[in-house]
């Protein structure tokens, strides 16, 4: 989805520039390759890899949440077969900020590798990091801590990091420093004027910075529709609070467990209202742990309850900070609506908060919870109905005040869907820069620059990853295909009896239907009848086992189809004796 094939040459080269007659050839340098192996077909699976030379460094490493075309799947990550590949040039990994969406795939990213490279990240994301890591018993992995305004070389590339606000603490751009020329990755950002914690995203550094020149900038696309400025997260405090006060029973808010200003602002309506904090759910309790221990939590002891506690303090004493705001159907959230969470329950007159945006593809689980708990009498805030989220991502004019304040010589929009990307695009162009110098690319398109300028010059292997139970990359799209094929029309199977040798069928014909309407006895004797005739003149034939079955399945197939126009799957089983 490149704009251009076409070498983009900058604007202070000449183009067509010749050698000068009888110049001694001179050794060719390497190229600066920046590719997306990630994030660029939807939100989340973000990673991208600059390459020069024998060096290379991997920026963000993460992963989406399934949806609903993707049955049984768990995760999905990046397919980073070429980091496996050329996992010898990798220096660093460089993380922007601790949602998982960025940092998901390390896990199985380091164990599919021979090499361990450094985890360069600041300290709230490290600390999140390392909580994951542990999980997968890779408590020793090496990290480096970054601070912004702290310079770090790894093999031919300088590292800066710059503060922005995001709806995490410690989230930063990175300056990359190269061989051939400046690359600013934004990470995710807003221009938020009144955060919670009082750090506002440093302007002064990536003015500073941007003086040395951009070659390219790469900046985050996921609010490039909305339009002005996204709104403050300290507005949702305010809402929070004013709900908080309202309410008579327990109050319950569900959030992503990664929103540490979100749950600071939760903890702070909670106290102001004279309740106790409940946490519930596994990364939810993990963060908090993680967060308070590091510091950018504040929630005291005495504020703190444990959730089998919850039944010694009346209803309205209580605030449960939990996972679910996605409507996933394990969370905490999820097992309190439907009556089988341990120890919370709905009561009526209980206030529930969603205090998060559903992730695409995620909409009807979120609104299944939702009906789940109006049907036990709580009443339920969120996004559609009252100021409980914002977004953690720039909109339109704040897109145009980074692109402002870069003044690159090129643009790649990254992080968001096509139509993200493309409205970059339009606010890319809208601020000055030429078409030829913005670059919309696909996932796995090698983007080259050299002395000359810049060039889509070809692809590497990409696509997804899918996490099955314990499976990694086991499952692919005909997998999904079965299941989906499964779950829209269901499946028969007929199991038959035949000697081979003899060319005769022995016994009938079993049929076994889930999820297909064979009740009625004419039409199951006709599927008998029908695969008798079709098995018989099969083996009149002399067809091998494989082409009968086939024979069997397409018969079968068409008479269903004839009678219920449904397409089943069929599955002949057939038993050789």
């Amino acid at each position: 989805m490149a704009h251009s094939k076409n070498r983009s040459t900058r604007p202070q080269q000449q183009q067509n520039e010749k050698p000068k007659p009888n110049k001694p050839t001179q050794p060719s340098k390497p190229t600066l390759k920046v590719i997306p192996l990630g994030g660029l077909d939807v939100i989340g699976k973000n990673m991208t890899l600059i390459e020069y030379g024998d060096d290379m460094i991997m920026v963000d490493a993460g992963l989406m949440f399934p949806d609903d075309d993707h049955l049984g799947v768990d995760l999905i990550l990046p397919d980073y077969t070429y980091v496996i590949e050329n996992q010898h040039k990798l220096k660093a990994i460089v993380i922007t900020h601790g949602h998982e969406d960025h940092t998901g795939t390390l896990p199985y990213l380091i164990r599919d590798l021979e090499v361990d490279p450094p985890i360069i990240a600041t300290r709230l994301t490290l600390g999140l990091i390392r909580g994951k890591l542990s999980e997968f018993k890779m408590d020793n992995y090496p990290m480096q801590e970054a601070v912004p305004g702290q310079h770090i070389k790894k093999g031919v590339f300088g590292l800066d990091f710059i503060h922005l606000n995001h709806s995490i603490p410690d989230a930063c751009a990175v300056f990359i420093r190269t061989p051939v020329g400046n690359i600013l990755h934004t990470g995710d950002f807003k221009f938020d004027q009144t955060p919670v914690d009082g750090q506002v995203s440093d302007y002064g550094e990536i003015a500073r910075l941007s003086k040395a020149g951009v070659m390219l900038l790469l900046s985050d696309s996921t609010g490039a529709e909305m339009p002005g400025v996204t709104r403050s997260e300290s507005e949702v405090g305010k809402e929070l609070q004013n709900i908080i006060d309202q309410a008579e029973g327990k109050v319950i808010v569900a959030s992503f467990a990664s929103h540490i200003h979100r749950l600071q602002q939760i903890a702070d309506a909670a106290k102001n209202a004279g309740r106790k904090i409940v946490v519930t759910g596994r990364s939810m309790l993990q963060n908090t742990a993680i967060a308070r221990e590091l510091g950018y939590l504040e929630i005291e002891d005495r504020d703190y309850i444990d959730a089998y506690e919850i039944k010694k303090l009346p209803s309205d004493k209580i605030v449960v900070m939990c996972t679910g705001s996605q409507g996933e159907p394990l969370s905490a959230l999820s097992r309190i609506a439907a009556g089988e969470h341990k120890t919370i329950r709905i009561d009526p007159g209980d206030t529930v908060i969603l205090s998060a945006t559903p992730v695409p593809g995620n909409e009807r689980a979120v609104t299944n919870v939702i009906n789940q708990l109006v049907r036990r009498n709580a009443r339920v805030y969120h996004k559609g109905s009252s100021l409980v989220h914002v977004s953690g991502h720039a909109a339109s004019e704040e897109l145009k005040l980074m692109l402002n304040l870069v003044q690159p010589e090129y643009f790649m929009p990254v992080h968001g869907e096509p139509r993200h990307l493309m409205a970059h695009r339009q606010i890319a162009l809208d601020v000055g820069i030429p078409p030829e110098y913005i670059f919309v690319m696909d996932n796995g398109e090698v983007l080259e620059f050299d002395d000359e300028g810049a060039m889509v010059t070809g692809t590497v292997p990409n696509g997804m990853i899918y996490v099955d139970g314990l499976n990694v990359g086991d499952t692919d799209h005909v997998v999904l295909r079965d299941r989906q094929h499964l779950s829209q029309d269901g499946m028969v199977t007929l199991i038959m009896t035949v000697n081979m040798k003899r060319r005769t069928v022995l016994g009938d014909v079993q049929v076994i239907a889930r999820g297909v309407s064979v009740h009625d006895e004419s039409f199951t004797e006709d599927l008998t009848k029908r695969t008798m005739r079709t098995l018989k003149r099969s083996l009149e034939d002399g067809a091998q086992i494989n082409a009968v079955r086939r024979a069997v399945r397409e018969s079968i197939s068409q008479l269903i189809y004839e009678k219920t126009k449904t397409r089943p799957m069929v599955i002949p089983v057939i038993i050789e004796v």
